[in-house]
């Protein structure tokens, strides 16, 4: 059966199994109106003109909640390529924005208990996210610069647990030589709580020279200052040490997809790297209205041994955001600021010598305005622009090939506007919007060539978006649904290119059309189980010549993962499948990528008293059949060294232990 029949015979399977008479409780992950921080908490969900998905995670301290993969498994129009190993991180696509990051995340702005992980110049960070400790993830789709300003394709709001336990430690292990240990505390303090964690995850890897692991703390806190006002806190560091097994031809990956690109075995190519950060947010209710207001710093420390040269980065980087936004009446707005700084200390080194040693500047000032008018108790008008400056400034500290310092400015206007209108108890809305993403330091300092300096040739893509969705319950159908239809047009694309020794640069080259539709469904099917689909269909293709009409290399034209979730007894169970069409690996579409469909299952119990104690079991195997694909790949590779193959089967099996 093909992947494009499984994926219409599961979309119409919907109003059948939703039709079942169950008891209007059942639906117990139906939430009320709740406020998109996304949005810049000038929004909730029953007025957002804007596809926006929240996901609540059930039973945190069951769930092994290794990846970002697992957390936002379920949500429409997203898609995250887990490389099956740390060195990279895993990439996340939103309606295809984010396809050329060759490592890390681009294209979407993302944060973390309200502190930005993507900095100044568009670079989103997660190494500090403990996957195990997100307890809600928040997605907004499409573009929304609006908001964000730069390399806004999508937004991703994470929001930690806010554990009651007192104490909460927990343990697992698993295939290919998984361990991971963490603990967690909480104790009130004034009219607060303080809360603390630490991690520890090693495996030695399912491919070769892919051992390594992340050491991860974090604090938080929230105080009450006032009957209208608190204070929250947050601090996280993550020790990283990691080896990268690079990727594989087409040839390597049929003869043994576990191997390692040898060249990155010669030279020991790995990470290193120390992540530390702080913020705080004030949130207050004046008489003007509600006030939100953000300061956070971050320090960061890269050792990246690759095939072309030794990275070295040492990177500062901070800001502050907020904004005014008025109570509630007809006409509501919005008023917001953001200010970004970041420095770089960058040097490469290439058998001893230093071939590239420079200071990296980026500053980004904004100022944003939103209105929002109630035509009716219905219908709702909203509008907004956001105004941007980057400036980019490089100070070249070697000097034996002339120097090439220099600065870049680049600005823009991200207008926005929407509509919703309430139906019953569902809404439809419609958008036109706008983003736009410069390129990165890192992005700018590689060049066709091997000199240093800014790559005077390249500038920021800019994106248009039509939206029209419908979002929320279905009482008659006794079910949930978010359907959305986006149509995009992206100019001067960033497009990766890759050279003999592995080094990547970047070009500004023409036109993308993205567009497609998204359905997120759910329903009972009685007390104890509810299913959960979700399906993304997308045309995603080059618009200029030559190549117009080639398919986007890295996202698959269909995709989705349906879920049957099973509670009863103490018990709780669930299968997941995940499936995704065949993609290309290159802009010219030579080199294609087979499509997969992977099945996941996890069990757990809620827990077994030992005295005050209470102890929690759990298992999961992903993977179940251990199919051989290819989740995640290298687009436009040189040598077409492009496949990044997904870890075989693999179990974990885990405890948590539960102190009140």
């Amino acid at each position: 059966m093909g992947l494009r029949r499984v994926c219409v015979l599961l979309t119409l399977a919907a109003p059948a199994a939703a039709a079942q008479t169950v008891s209007d409780d059942s639906l117990t992950y139906t939430l009320p109106a709740i406020e998109v921080q996304a949005t810049r908490a000038s929004e909730t969900t029953a007025s957002a003109a804007q596809s926006v998905y929240v996901r609540h995670r059930k039973d945190i301290a069951l769930d092994p909640g290794l990846s970002l993969q697992r957390i936002l498994r379920g949500v429409p129009g997203i898609q995250i390529n887990d490389r099956g190993h740390f060195a990279l991180g895993e990439r996340l696509l939103i309606r295809g924005i984010g396809y050329r990051a060759a490592f890390g995340v681009r294209g979407a702005q993302v944060f973390l208990d309200g502190i930005p992980l993507t900095i100044a110049d568009g670079q989103s960070m997660l190494d500090v996210v403990e996957p195990a400790q997100v307890a809600r993830a928040e997605v907004l789709r499409g573009p929304a610069s609006l908001y964000w300003g730069n390399s806004s394709g999508g937004v991703l709001m994470m929001t930690s647990v806010q554990d009651t336990a007192a104490l909460r430690l927990r343990g697992m292990v698993g295939s290919h030589g998984l361990r991971h240990v963490m603990g967690s505390a909480r104790r009130p303090l004034g009219n607060g709580y303080i809360q603390t964690f630490i991690s520890s995850i090693d495996r030695t890897g399912w491919r070769e020279h892919s051992e390594g692991g992340f050491l991860r703390m974090g604090l938080r806190g929230r105080f009450e200052l006032g009957p209208a006002t608190n204070l929250s806190l947050s601090g996280a560091a993550a020790l990283q040490d990691v080896q990268a097994p690079g990727s594989l031809t087409a040839a390597q990956y049929d003869a043994n997809p576990q191997a390692a690109d040898p060249r990155y075995v010669d030279v020991g190519a790995g990470k290193e790297s120390t992540h530390l950060q702080a913020g705080a947010v004030l949130r207050s209710d004046t008489p003007l209205g509600r006030v939100s207001i953000a300061a956070y710093g971050i320090s960061r420390a890269l050792d990246n041994p690759l095939t072309f040269a030794t990275i070295n980065l040492d990177r500062l980087a901070a800001g502050t955001y907020g904004q005014l936004h008025s109570g509630p009446r007809r006409m509501v707005w919005t008023l917001g600021w953001d200010v970004r700084l970041q420095h770089d200390q960058r040097k490469n080194e290439r058998e001893g010598d230093m071939v590239l040693n420079q200071e990296e500047r980026v500053r980004n000032l904004a100022v944003s305005g939103m209105v929002r008018l109630m035509l009716s108790e219905r219908l709702r008008l909203m509008a907004g622009m956001r105004a941007d400056a980057l400036r980019f400034a490089m100070t070249d500290q070697l000097l034996t090939n002339g120097d090439q310092s220099g600065s870049r400015t680049m600005t823009s206007l991200s207008p926005a506007w929407g509509v919703t209108f309430v139906a019953g108890p569902m809404v439809a809305y419609g958008n036109v919007s706008t983003a736009f993403e410069t390129p990165t330091t890192t992005e700018l300092v590689n060049r066709p060539g091997t000199d240093g300096g800014f790559n005077v040739d390249l500038g920021p893509q800019r994106t248009r978006g039509v939206e029209l969705g419908i979002r929320g319950p279905v009482p008659r159908l006794r079910m949930e649904a978010d359907i959305a239809l986006f149509w995009m047009r992206i100019n001067d694309r960033l497009l990766p290119r890759q050279s003999e020794d592995g080094r990547t640069w970047y070009a500004n080259e023409g036109q993308n059309s993205h567009r497609g539709l998204e359905i997120a469904l759910a329903w009972p099917l009685g007390r104890p189980a509810y299913v959960e689909v979700a399906y993304t269909a997308g045309r995603y293709v080059f618009l200029n010549e030559p190549g117009n009409g080639l398919h986007i290399p890295g996202v698959p034209a269909h995709q989705g993962q349906i879920a049957l979730h099973w509670a009863a007894r103490g018990f709780a169970a669930e299968i997941a499948a995940d499936f995704a069409s065949r993609m290309w690996a290159d802009s010219d579409n030579t080199a294609e990528i087979a499509g997969h469909m992977v099945l996941d299952i996890y069990a757990a119990h809620q827990g077994i008293a030992l005295r005050r104690a209470r102890i929690q079991p759990f298992m999961s195997c992903s993977n179940l059949f251990g199919a051989t694909y290819a989740t995640s790949l290298v687009v436009n590779a040189f040598g077409g060294r492009f496949f990044e193959p997904a870890p075989g089967r693999a179990i974990q099996l885990g405890l948590s232990m539960v102190l009140p």
